[in-house]
């Protein structure tokens, strides 16, 4: 039986939990004094990607050109009023 929609999913969070902890003993357990500025480089650049989100990818989209018809009246009196009418409600 599937678990119920929004509720945790017990096994990632103990996973998580427990990645956790190993993390955290294995930094505590690093001397950064001792690296080569290379090492701590690569450190910072590995740990960045789980502290900073990364950027998603945007695409700008075109609009595609839309044709219409431009008719220009120079006075009403050369149109008829029912003409007009339907030249403005297209």
């Amino acid at each position: 039986m599937p678990r119920p929609k929004g509720s945790p999913n017990k096994i990632t969070a103990e996973i998580k939990e427990k990645l956790s902890h190993v993390i955290m003993n294995a930094m505590s357990s690093i001397d950064i004094d001792s690296m080569t500025q290379n090492e701590r480089l690569k450190l910072i650049q590995i740990g960045l990607t789980y502290v900073i989100p990364r950027l998603k990818h945007t695409e700008e989209k075109e609009e595609e050109p839309r044709q219409f018809q431009i008719e220009v009246i120079t006075s009403r009196s050369q149109v008829l009023d029912k003409e007009l009418d339907e030249a403005i409600t297209g």
